[in-house]
């Protein structure tokens, strides 16, 4: 299930899907413009949002696109799945297992450049990856450290027209380290903008892509089809876009925003957000099964076990690290612009020091490169110097301890 319409899955049409339908169908065709016979490097390119935005590139008629991706095996699969479904057949497209900002990267950018377009979509997304200092490291290097070397990269060698980098709503007031890194993240993409010859810089973030890989309801797919008990949270409200709409966000952002500015869904989204809960009823009511709610595991999986028409899911207390209640797409110090769509709004980050910035991400790269040792107290007080108001909050309970 590549890209399941939130229709088929209880969870849609919305009123944002909708205005996003119509800003796209008004701006489709200067997209067009802008991208038939293009040059356009896709970093993440066999993520989920990645690869619905090349699928929308692919309608759009570039002439090249370079497609890179850490994840040989899914660059592998995106591949077939593209040469399956006919796409592409007058484009030339390179795919390309390598990290981005690794050396290897950085040599096939240029030597494959210059580019009209770069869309970077790598990131580690999950706030299980806090769970120690290691695989926290490695969120920095992949969210941060690399992140400004490529930008830095295509700004020297002026391998870019346009760059844009894809955020989230958790950069918005970060209240766990990943949305912290995704916010500097923005930051150290805006910075080497400022560079001669660099890129114009753009970013977006944007609600929760339905069933992207390693997401809840993703989850929801694999444990019904293997007989287990779903899980959620209680008392989680999330908003769901599709994978498509994320990606027509993406495009329509980097044509719309100058740089510096991050592209945002202009609603609230506490008025069409969902409870986690009954998303998985909605997903069990599509499959002819009635949701049973239960908070003892044990009982779940015995229910799970038995099969029938009525399903078990699990509700888990929301006291895991980093949570939020719902999502916001505006932090503190942050203000809006217009950006004349029914759907989307510019958001203008709050000022960040470049020194400042500088100084912390060589601080955190040295971490990261095992020049110098740190805990996650010193961590977060080299990523406050630069934004005041970041606060992690912590929390013993762990994701990878849930079912």
């Amino acid at each position: 299930m590549l890209d399941p319409t939130l229709e088929a899955e209880g969870l849609g049409p919305t009123a944002f899907s909708e205005a996003l339908t119509g800003d796209w169908a008004a701006r489709r065709a200067e997209i067009a413009d802008q991208l038939t016979g293009a040059s356009v490097l896709v970093v993440g390119a066999a993520g989920t949002i990645g690869a619905a935005t090349v699928r929308q590139l692919l309608e759009l008629g570039p002439a090249r696109l370079e497609l890179i991706d850490i994840d040989e095996n899914g660059l592998a699969r995106f591949a077939r799945d593209i040469r399956s479904r006919g796409l592409g057949a007058d484009a030339a497209i390179g795919f390309s297992a390598l990290d981005f900002a690794g050396w290897p990267g950085l040599a096939l950018a240029e030597a494959a450049g210059p580019f009209d377009l770069v869309l970077n979509f790598a990131a580690v997304k999950h706030v299980r990856s806090e769970k120690n200092r290691f695989t926290l490291l490695h969120m920095i290097d992949v969210n941060v450290a690399r992140q400004r070397r490529f930008a830095r990269h295509l700004a020297a060698k002026g391998l870019a027209k346009r760059a844009f980098v894809v955020s989230t709503d958790k950069a918005a007031d970060p209240a766990s380290f990943m949305g912290a890194t995704k916010l500097l993240l923005e930051a150290v993409a805006f910075a080497a903008a400022d560079a001669p010859g660099a890129p114009v810089a753009t970013a977006a973030r944007f609600a929760n892509v339905a069933y992207s890989s390693g997401s809840l309801l993703e989850s929801y797919i694999q444990r019904f089809e293997a007989g287990q008990a779903l899980a959620a949270p209680k008392d989680t409200r999330r908003y769901f876009i599709a994978a498509r709409d994320a990606a027509r966000i993406c495009l329509l952002a980097q044509l719309a925003c100058g740089t510096g500015r991050v592209a945002i869904p202009k609603f609230d989204p506490a008025s069409g957000s969902m409870e986690m809960a009954d998303t998985a009823a909605a997903f069990l009511r599509g499959r002819g099964k009635r949701a049973v709610f239960l908070d003892d595991a044990a009982e779940a999986a015995a229910l799970a076990a038995r099969g029938g028409e009525a399903w078990p899911v699990l509700l888990t207390p929301r006291d895991t690290a980093g949570e939020k209640e719902v999502e916001v797409f505006r932090g503190a110090g942050e203000t809006v612009e217009p950006l004349n769509f029914a759907a989307l709004e510019a958001l203008v980050p709050a000022p960040v020091d470049a020194r400042t910035l500088d100084a912390a991400v060589d601080e955190l790269a040295a971490l990261v490169e095992g020049r110098r040792i740190g805990d996650a107290a010193e961590i977060e007080a080299v990523m406050a110097r630069v934004l005041p108001g970041f606060a992690h909050v912590a929390a013993e309970a762990r994701l990878d301890d849930r079912i």
